[in-house]
């Protein structure tokens, strides 16, 4: 039974309360890379390592999640609100690059990240009006600073406050 398109965005409203990083995710190979801004992005084991993300299943990229398949999740840097609002559908040009990621089997990451997780898709299933995707970890990386990742809540993109301050 469908819910009120009220209490849809009373509870796209509450849940924004819920502060997220931001991440893009990215699917294809060579010069066929789709990505989507994604905050729906959940550690789910150790043993195996897996994670989830949840795409919407009238996006393009849900076409490319299918057992075996690959994928990247790119945990974007405080400075990377542009590169987040291209993938998200803004209409803009993007000012991210790729990086090769041999160790991935798939597709790259994108420079200047915190932290790419790269992952072979496990299972997909249903999610209602989003699919939610089942990802085991096969690759790591690390940014070269890790300590400003871009974070959202309540709508707007935010900043951690300094440790120092």
């Amino acid at each position: 039974m469908g819910e009120s398109e009220d209490f849809q965005k009373q509870y796209r409203n509450t849940i924004g309360l819920f502060t997220t990083g931001v991440t893009v995710v990215l699917v294809g190979a060579g010069d066929d890379i789709r990505g989507m801004t994604a905050n729906a992005v959940t550690s789910v084991s150790l043993d195996p390592t897996m994670l989830l993300f949840c795409p919407d299943k009238t996006v393009g990229l849900s076409s490319y999640c299918e057992a075996g398949g690959r994928f990247t999740v790119n945990i974007l840097a405080s400075d990377q609100e542009t590169t987040s609002n291209h993938f998200a559908g803004a209409d803009m040009a993007p000012e991210h690059g790729f990086v090769d990621w041999p160790e991935a089997e798939g597709p790259p990451r994108i420079e200047g990240c915190v932290a790419a997780l790269a992952c072979r898709i496990h299972k997909v299933l249903d999610g209602g009006d989003h699919w939610i995707v089942l990802g085991e970890v096969t690759a790591l990386h690390r940014g070269e600073s890790t300590d400003d990742p871009l974070l959202f809540f309540s709508g707007s993109y935010r900043r951690l406050a300094d440790k120092d301050g």
